[in-house]
């Protein structure tokens, strides 16, 4: 071997506050890539590149400051409208690497609370903007 190994292998995932969504599945990708993986080392379009790197930053908006096990801040809607832009996003880098990589999908969506839009809702039915009226 050239010092290079045969194919590049990545975790697809997210971990909140870290700044990552590609993790080196080896240690020699991790050495080469970084780790969390250096994205713009990565031969993807500026384009996809910001793409991950929203989704990183929309993903740490889900997270509960106050108490993170617990469910965060997110309803349904946005967990569901967050998963699809990740199941794209995750298509489109898959195409844009090709098959010379591996990209191991290890994704789970955030926890979202449920009842949150129940609770969040006055007695009118309309969503209250601030929790604390």
């Amino acid at each position: 071997m050239d010092g290079k190994h045969a194919m590049p292998s990545a975790r697809f995932f997210f971990d909140a506050g870290s700044g990552g969504i590609l993790w080196g599945a080896t240690p020699e990708d991790s050495e080469e890539w970084g780790y969390p993986i250096d994205l713009s080392l990565l031969p993807i379009s500026q384009s996809l590149r910001a793409e991950l790197e929203h989704l990183v930053a929309w993903y740490d908006t889900s997270l509960n400051r106050d108490y993170p096990p617990d469910p965060g801040p997110w309803g349904e809607e946005e967990r569901a409208r967050f998963d699809e832009a990740v199941r794209r996003a995750l298509e489109r880098l898959r195409a844009e690497l090709g098959p010379s990589w591996e990209i191991r999908d290890e994704f789970e969506g955030p926890h979202e609370d449920p009842d949150l839009d129940r609770r969040l809702a006055d007695s009118s039915g309309r969503m209250r903007t601030d929790p604390d009226e």
